[in-house]
């Protein structure tokens, strides 16, 4: 009988930043380095989120799987890596076993990350966006997996609210189906990702930092799914709302004509809206990526000191 590798031991390589996870820290998926955004904006926003935690003490912990381990936290070259090479697989929860067993590279989407950060007891994850429910669902039932895995693991999420391109009502009503809490900060208002406020009041939301840290503690001792924190884009950075669904139909139209499905419809949605917003779309997006960044770090801190 051939003998079972130790694949816990084997599959994991750590920073020399990882101090565990009773200690201050901030966690960063890899789709925005490998398909979020284009180069180099991609590779200077994940550094640039790396650089705004480590300025508040907080352990940045960008996360990936490279040849078949998964790294916690990268070195240069792991950016460079991920942010040009071609043959990085967008890897969610249920593709990282397969992944690893055939020593491929994956960058990891939300439900990837809360997989590794559970199996970690990782808590803190700041990114841009959640995925959903995606727009025409009645003809393609297409739903990310980012919803399923906040209901089944425990983590702190902080986001813009859910990505533009989705199905924002759909998602919200089916997240609140799955019994996951979703917390406005500095909004009573969802916020729609590339702009601030979407027509859904949130029933949670604060204003004091403090008191949104000392409700996480609650939280913590009486919940056993995720928590979303949702934080609007700066308003600087926002793009119309209207014109951006004028944008969206158009992208629609082009998606049922190339009959682009699955995994591959969020990379041409981004791709397309940055060509069709003359860049608008990415400068939103690194701003509010950063902005979490910001957030994120700031209450992993008073997290662990209060």
């Amino acid at each position: 009988m051939k003998k079972v590798k130790n694949c816990n031991k084997e599959a994991f390589i750590f920073s020399e930043e990882f101090k565990g996870s009773c200690y201050p820290h901030l966690c960063f998926e890899t789709t925005l380095l490998s398909f979020g955004l284009p180069y180099p904006d991609n590779i200077d926003v994940a550094r640039k989120c790396e650089e705004i935690s480590r300025k508040q003490n907080i352990v940045p912990l960008t996360i990936g799987i490279k040849n078949g381990k998964i790294l916690i936290g990268f070195k240069d070259e792991d950016f460079e890596f991920f942010a040009k090479d071609k043959n990085i697989i967008k890897t969610n929860m249920s593709d990282i076993p397969y992944i690893l067993s055939i020593g491929k590279s994956g960058a990891l989407t939300i439900s990837g990350m809360l997989f590794i950060m559970n199996h970690l007891n990782l808590k803190f994850l700041a990114s841009g966006g959640l995925g959903g429910v995606h727009r025409n669902f009645e003809a393609n039932f297409d739903i990310s997996s980012d919803l399923t895995a906040l209901s089944k693991y425990k983590t702190i999420v902080i986001t813009s609210g859910f990505k533009s391109i989705l199905d924002i009502k759909k998602t919200w009503e089916y997240l609140e189906t799955l019994g996951v809490l979703v917390v406005g900060y500095n909004t009573d208002k969802l916020p729609g990702f590339y702009y601030r406020e979407t027509d859904i009041n949130l029933n949670y939301y604060f204003y004091d930092i403090n008191k949104l840290v000392d409700f996480l503690h609650y939280w913590e001792y009486f919940s056993d799914s995720s928590i979303l924190i949702v934080n609007p884009i700066p308003k600087e950075n926002e793009f119309d709302r209207y014109e951006f669904e004028k944008i969206m139909e158009e992208i629609e139209k082009d998606l049922i004509k190339k009959k682009i499905s699955g995994k591959n419809v969020t990379p041409f949605l981004l791709s397309s809206l940055h060509k069709k917003s003359k860049g608008k779309t990415v400068k939103a997006n690194k701003s509010l990526i950063l902005n979490n960044a910001k957030l994120g770090s700031e209450i992993s801190k008073l997290f662990f000191e209060l």
